[in-house]
């Protein structure tokens, strides 16, 4: 079994793309799978023996969709617990999930909403953090998200996270794309928000692509990473180093050849 190293560069499983990953040889051009374990969590039959089968050939990482760390409502202990059995039973260190809300009092929302960018809401994730590490017995990794409204009096982005790193310990799954999103649509710059991430924090990287329509940029993971995402990839890589980075794509998802190839492309010219 490979290592996921710095300079890995992996792809989302898919259902479009299970059957050939099962089929073929354990490929050169990937590195590791990332995978949401809420897809996959206390699962039987033939979807977990292709889940068993790919992870002998590919190292995993953990994606989460429902962790919710910055809702009002007490931690989903049950949840977690899954996703801390799902973690050892696939032997998979990298957990992460988004920095944002998805659940109020009545349920899932089925969405990743923003958690407001204020000082006083970080004692409250902070703790919150710490008991899904002890938990998981893993350190937790959060996505920076794309966002569409910004709060009256919020931290800028970048100051709100890097307060969170440090009161926290938690790791930084650095989306490369959402912080242009955001840029663009909230009028920073996107490298100094990167400069300002330390570096130590940064577990791994995530890119993908997204949809203009004149000064607006919608954040969609539907089609090929754009040429202004991967100078800043370039720039994020050349002031951090290289780390893992995983290539994005939920929707209008390629045949599994034409992924590998941009992913080939992108691996290139990051390094």
């Amino acid at each position: 079994m490979r290592e996921i190293t710095s300079k890995g560069a992996g792809i989302g499983l898919r259902g479009e793309h299970i059957t050939a990953l099962l089929q073929q040889p354990r490929r050169q051009d990937i590195d590791f799978l990332e995978l949401a374990p809420d897809n996959w969590m206390n699962i039987g039959g033939v979807k977990q023996e292709q889940l068993a089968d790919i992870s002998k050939k590919y190292p995993l990482i953990a994606h989460g969709l429902s962790l919710s760390i910055g809702d009002s409502c007490p931690l989903n202990e049950e949840y977690i617990n899954d996703v801390r059995r799902f973690l050892d039973e696939y032997h998979i260190d990298i957990y992460s999930d988004h920095l944002c809300f998805s659940r109020d009092r009545q349920g899932y929302l089925y969405d990743l909403l923003p958690v407001p960018g204020f000082t006083d809401v970080l004692p409250y994730l902070a703790a919150r953090i710490d008991q899904v590490q002890n938990m998981t017995g893993r350190q937790l990794v959060l996505e920076n998200i794309s966002t569409y409204h910004r709060y009256a009096g919020e931290m800028p982005e970048a100051e709100f996270w890097g307060e969170l790193l440090n009161l926290s310990g938690c790791g930084m799954l650095l989306d490369i794309n959402n912080v242009f999103v955001n840029a663009c649509n909230h009028g920073f710059d996107a490298f100094e928000y990167i400069r300002s991430i330390p570096s130590s924090s940064i577990i791994y990287y995530h890119i993908a692509g997204h949809l203009e329509y004149e000064e607006f940029r919608l954040d969609t993971h539907g089609m090929p990473v754009l040429e202004d995402v991967l100078v800043l990839a370039k720039q994020t890589v050349q002031f951090h180093g290289a780390r893992p980075l995983l290539l994005e794509r939920d929707n209008n998802v390629p045949a599994l050849e034409t992924l590998c190839a941009e992913l080939t492309q992108i691996r290139e010219y990051l390094l």
